[in-house]
């Protein structure tokens, strides 16, 4: 897993069939969400304690332009 940075973030591309995630490898949790459509926003992924097993919870915390 790379560390996110503008590097990591611009050459992440979408895939068509499937949102694609980049996870930082220092912040636990800490990740990058590319649409389909290319557009980007950083997420916290945390778990629920109502939804064992997963899915995971992800939060959209700020999407990049």
């Amino acid at each position: 897993m790379p560390k996110l940075t503008k590097r990591t973030i611009d050459a992440a591309h979408p895939n068509p069939d499937r949102d694609v995630f980049v996870w930082d490898d220092e912040l636990p949790a800490y990740g990058l969400r590319v649409k389909p459509s290319g557009s980007k926003a950083f997420i916290l992924q945390t778990e629920s304690e109502r939804s064992k097993p997963p899915p995971d919870h992800r939060t959209v915390w700020h999407h990049y332009a």
